[in-house]
């Protein structure tokens, strides 16, 4: 199997965005709409925090603040053990997933909590007791800065969606005057975790 996008080449047995087969991909497939073209670097950041959500037992409080990257909110929710109370945060009430009586019941199942910009939900997504966990786009950056500060405080995590591989210096020099580590992944894509 082949994969090329403009900064990066695989050639391998098999990779897993592209493996229907794999539980998150089947997920992606299952509530991502056909009009909502995925790169390599936003499947692996759903594959990503799927995996990483799917193995928390506490209750999440989950702000999707890049509206592209929408379809992990019913992704996350079929994964996760009932009676947890993960409450769901978003920018838009204009979902893009794919529209499916399963993603309607998920999401009625948690009652999303919507706003009109990333500032507004970080004010009311940092009032909860539970671990934050956040997925933004690199051009959020105002947002991003508000949320290291706030998560420097408290548990909870980060994870950057940076789909033309823009630079990441001021995020990193950021983090580390607040004493925090930024994972900068190889494909662009940033994560801050505070367990």
């Amino acid at each position: 199997m082949k994969y090329k996008d403009k900064y990066l080449s695989v050639t391998a047995e098999a990779i897993p965005i592209f493996d229907t087969d794999r539980p998150s991909q089947a997920l992606v497939d299952l509530f991502n709409p056909d009009n909502n073209q995925l790169a390599a670097q936003s499947q692996g950041i759903i594959c990503r925090v799927n995996g990483i959500v799917h193995e928390m037992s506490e209750s999440i409080a989950m702000g999707i603040n890049d509206t592209r990257l929408h379809c992990i909110m019913p992704i996350l929710i079929y994964g996760r053990k009932q009676g947890l109370n993960d409450e769901f945060f978003s920018v838009s009430n204009n979902l893009l997933i794919k529209q499916s009586e399963l993603a309607r019941d998920l999401l009625v199942s948690v009652r999303p909590k919507f706003f009109e910009n990333s500032l507004s939900l970080l004010d009311r997504i940092f009032t909860t007791d539970k671990f934050v966990y956040l997925i933004f786009n690199i051009d959020d950056e105002k947002s991003i800065f508000t949320a290291i500060e706030k998560i420097s405080q408290q548990r909870g995590a980060i994870t950057i969606h940076n789909p033309q591989y823009k630079n990441t210096t001021n995020l990193m020099k950021f983090c580390l005057d607040k004493n925090i580590h930024l994972i900068e992944n190889i494909d662009g894509s940033a994560d801050l975790f505070r367990f």
